[in-house]
């Protein structure tokens, strides 16, 4: 998974391994050894809740109905915005632009939807 923190959002990506994860009823997590600490659980539930139950540790339930629509083909997220947050779980794709081979990741990807090359290229140039 991975995971970009702003300050009023948190963004997940997940892999189609992960994706299966959750419908199988597992957490996935990601965590960070900086000094301090961070980690953040996504897990499915009958709600979508954001908690955290320690200091830099993140949970966050998907509710069924988000996590049966992340799992149609067309869907590339689901995004959550409440009073007091946002948070976005979307698959990840492979990169839509040119990257530096030193960029270049080994993880698993979905395959793009129809017409995503195209929307994310518009959105690159």
């Amino acid at each position: 998974m991975k995971v970009r923190w702003m300050e009023s959002s948190l963004r997940l990506r997940i892999t189609p391994g992960e994706l299966a994860a959750l419908q199988a009823g597992q957490a996935i997590r990601e965590s960070a050894l900086f000094p301090g600490g961070w980690s953040v659980a996504l897990q499915s539930g009958a709600e979508s809740v954001l908690h955290s139950d320690t200091p830099g540790a993140l949970t966050l339930t998907l509710s069924s109905c988000e996590l049966a629509e992340l799992a149609q083909p067309q869907t590339e997220g689901v995004y959550v915005t409440t009073e007091h947050y946002k948070f976005f779980v979307e698959k990840d794709f492979p990169c839509a632009h040119p990257r530096p081979k030193e960029a270049q990741e080994s993880t698993a990807t979905f395959a793009p939807p129809s017409g995503f090359a195209q929307r994310h290229k518009t959105l690159c140039s």
